[in-house]
């Protein structure tokens, strides 16, 4: 079956069975001659044809040579419509589905794309993860409302931020950008002597005086 929408003679067609469905057109009586019936509908005689050849094609119209089209059966007219109305719900039925497919896809390739992020971001933590701590930034700690960028947390103590944990949200490498608030988690990477620093570092009850850089980072 054709999942395509019904084309313009099969509307006419579903048109005239719904008039002789209804009684406006009675079995027996003689229509509109096919010219008359594109006029009616503003189609070509070509498609006024094809309706009227559908419908006797269903035993619902009669095509008599030189005494035009004569309505034949109630009863196949609705049939007809029954029969058109089920291909309707199909189509319907299958554009839908197609939809939801699409849809789908689109879906899929959204979790394959969080899915990569997630893996990337696992593998640098593990890379990374032999010497992590996580330090939670106290409420009205002095850095609420600073940027990683501003803190410099990297060249004043060593450490790397790897992760703020904030509520129920994980930021993986947080950019520069990125403020950071009270009740927010960091888990930082570096070793014993840098993470101790940015613990120091960080809940220090006041903004702290510059510190000195890591001991790497001396000049010889």
């Amino acid at each position: 079956m054709s999942s395509r929408p019904p084309a313009r003679y099969e509307e006419i067609a579903m048109d005239l069975a719904r008039r002789i469905k209804e009684g406006e057109l009675k079995e027996g009586q003689r229509i509109s001659t096919r010219s008359l019936l594109s006029a009616h509908y503003q189609v070509s005689p070509e498609t006024a044809r094809r309706a009227v050849a559908l419908l006797h094609a269903h035993g619902v119209l009669q095509a008599v040579a030189g005494s035009g089209v004569v309505v034949l059966s109630q009863a196949a007219a609705e049939e007809f419509l029954l029969s058109m109305g089920t291909r309707l719900r199909v189509v319907a039925a299958e554009e839908e589905l197609r939809q939801l497919l699409r849809q789908r896809a689109q879906l899929d390739e959204k979790i394959e794309s969080a899915l990569r992020t997630v893996i990337q971001n696992t593998q640098r933590l593990l890379a990374l993860a032999g010497d992590v701590d996580e330090i939670l930034l106290p409420p009205g700690s002095w850095a609420h409302g600073k940027t990683i960028k501003e803190l410099e947390i990297r060249s004043r103590t060593g450490a790397t931020v790897l992760t703020v944990v904030r509520g129920n949200s994980e930021h993986f490498s947080p950019p520069p950008d990125f403020v950071l608030k009270g009740g927010d988690v960091l888990i930082v990477s570096g070793d014993a002597a840098a993470r101790q620093r940015a613990r120091e570092y960080l809940l220090a009850a006041e903004a702290p005086q510059l510190m000195a850089p890591p001991p790497n980072d001396v000049v010889k």
